[in-house]
């Protein structure tokens, strides 16, 4: 009688470990899956520097598309927001376009509060709100310059036309 009981044991804790054994198996793949994935991620986002450093800027920001779609409000989507909203501010880029790049780290800091990158995202959102502030500054300034110099230009002529008159007198 003791014996069945043993072999009744055995098979009980045979069936244990094979089903702890398909857990473990099973969560291993999905590791090594997100693993896979994290890895191609991050191979997007240096194939987009280093296009950045040849300068092309399209193709840079397309890998860093791809990495934002792969990783929504997931590490690396950070990194390839915050490295577009740097092409997109980029002095050397002729598509540069200080919106989007707001864009980009706006989206950054709202959909991923606790990267490591939020701070410098803020930074970069102070500074290109002041310098587009400026900009604007400029054209208004350059504006009123430029009908200051217009009207000088009239006072000038009916200045001349003044002086014409007085001469033929």
């Amino acid at each position: 009688m003791g014996k069945k009981r043993a072999e009744k044991g055995k098979r009980l804790f045979l069936h244990a470990t094979c089903l702890l054994a398909i857990l473990l198996l099973s969560a291993g793949c999905v590791t090594t899956l997100n693993f896979q994935k994290r890895w191609q991620g991050h191979e997007h986002l240096d194939v987009a520097e280093k296009l950045m450093i040849k300068g092309d800027y399209e193709g840079a920001l397309k890998e860093d598309e791809e990495v934002v779609r792969l990783f929504p409000g997931v590490s690396p989507g950070d990194c390839a927001l915050f490295h577009m909203g740097l092409i997109r501010a980029h002095p050397d880029n002729p598509q540069r376009d200080y919106k989007k790049a707001l864009e980009c780290f706006r989206r950054l800091v709202r959909d991923f509060p606790r990267s490591a990158l939020e701070e410098k995202a803020r930074v970069w959102i102070g500074a290109i709100d002041e310098l587009t502030r400026r900009e604007s500054r400029i054209k208004d300034l350059e504006k009123t310059v430029s009908a200051l110099e217009n009207r000088l230009k009239a006072l000038k002529e009916i200045d001349i036309n003044v002086e014409e008159k007085k001469r033929e007198r």
